[in-house]
């Protein structure tokens, strides 16, 4: 029975890993189950008989991939570093979360163009998740003493969330925008912030 079950979810995995590049690239609409089959090698009937049909499917995708973001931000909170301390950690993963799961934002904008029912159900969802951790952060900076007062904390969490992604949302032009280094995401990061927390700081006559 054990080696079933276990057979079973390497075969729904094997489907899962499959569909997700296709997913990114074509978006929902332009994905046959045919294909999805294809390309995983398995029976087209294994579709429906895991996930009850592509739409599941799709929803499965979506929900590992930004699943990885927020276990990232839950294990962020849990450990309770000081609020710029928060950002840095949360920009600087970015860039493993985006080794791990290299098709996530082509999800999330193909999602965002074209929408289905999945833009309430997860996008949305996963959007406010991260906007808050970042409202939260600069909230937090401001009582604390380090951010100006005056900052509309919604705007303020917007372009430092925009920030943080340009770099990822521009990927394929970047070896013709940024000049070739190691560690290219990294410096990118470390100088987005430096800019953003310019401009919030008390300190240092900014």
């Amino acid at each position: 029975m054990k080696a079933d079950v276990s057979k079973e979810k390497r075969t729904a995995d094997k489907i899962v890993a499959a569909a997700t590049p296709l997913f990114a690239r074509k978006g929902f609409a332009a994905v046959s189950v045919k294909e999805l089959a294809d390309a995983a090698g398995v029976n087209i009937a294994l579709i429906s008989y895991y996930f009850g049909g592509k739409e599941n499917l799709y929803t499965v995708v979506l929900n590992r991939q930004f699943a990885i973001v927020a276990e990232l931000l839950d294990t962020i909170v849990k450990e309770k570093l000081a609020p710029m301390d928060r950002i840095r950690r949360f920009a600087h993963s970015l860039v493993e979360v985006h080794r791990k799961a290299p098709f996530i934002d082509q999800l999330y904008y193909g999602e965002k163009i074209n929408p289905t029912g999945c833009f309430d159900t997860i996008l949305l969802k996963e959007a406010a998740r991260v906007h808050c951790f970042l409202r939260d952060c600069i909230t937090d900076a401001i009582a604390s003493g380090q951010f100006r007062a005056d900052l509309d904390v919604d705007f303020a969490a917007m372009n430092l969330g925009g920030n943080i992604h340009y770099y990822f949302c521009t990927q394929p032009f970047n070896e013709i925008l940024l000049p070739a280094q190691q560690n290219q995401a990294e410096h990118y990061i470390d100088q987005a912030l430096e800019i953003f927390f310019r401009g919030m700081l008390i300190s240092q006559g900014y």
